[in-house]
């Protein structure tokens, strides 16, 4: 397999003399090099990486006195494996029957769709997620420890669920932060991963409109 995809496409352009393209069904005999099959490859690896730091994180949550939050995070990472699902075996449902730009353009729009549902979901979890270790926090011996030296330290009178106002401002600042940017962090984690995937499936789907001339 020593041609690139791109190069494989741009051939095909030129052995053919017109700007059609090869079938995409020839294309996907060299999974090794197909961008789409190396990306739904990397999100079906994902989807198993989550489920199983899923049981890890819970085991060790248990081991440190925590099982609560343990289970509460599994609780809020079940939709997320779900919905990871779902949105790759629609990618799998795209037509390979239509022409290799045709097919591209179709699972980029796929790509943006999946990643707006995603986001979605990453602005109610990760407030969640937040809300809950904070509830851990506070509720474990360590954290009463810590607000029994603030009352020592900064003495109040307004105390609520034994927690001083003044740290109740700094949760609720946090939380507000969090949920603000709850959805770039989101895009930021997903960039880091799977960003240069991306960006080679953009260059692609250009160098095939510029071919075409669309």
């Amino acid at each position: 397999m020593s041609k690139s995809i791109e190069a494989m496409w741009k051939q095909g352009f030129v052995d053919e003399g017109e700007l059609s393209v090869p079938k995409v069904n020839d294309l996907y005999n060299q999974k090794s090099q197909n961008i789409v099959d190396k990306l739904q490859a990397m999100f079906a690896l994902n989807i198993k990486a989550i489920i199983i730091g899923c049981g890890v994180m819970f085991i060790v949550m248990t081991m440190i006195g925590a099982p609560l939050l343990g289970g509460y995070i599994c609780l809020l990472v079940s939709p997320l494996i779900y919905i990871a699902k779902r949105e790759l075996s629609k990618s799998y449902d795209l037509s390979k029957g239509q022409s290799s730009l045709d097919y591209l353009q179709n699972f980029d729009l796929w790509l943006k769709s999946s990643i707006a549902a995603y986001g979605a979901y990453y602005r109610v979890a990760y407030p969640l997620l937040y809300l809950g270790m904070v509830t851990q926090a506070i509720m474990s011996q360590a954290g009463h420890k810590v607000l029994a030296l603030c009352l020592t330290q900064l003495p109040t009178d307004y105390v609520l669920f034994d927690v001083p106002y003044y740290l109740w401002l700094v949760i609720l600042l946090v939380f507000v932060v969090v949920v603000r940017y709850s959805e770039a962090i989101y895009r930021f984690d997903l960039n880091v991963v799977y960003g240069r995937q991306f960006k080679k499936l953009e260059e692609i789907i250009a160098d095939m409109r510029e071919l075409k001339g669309v």
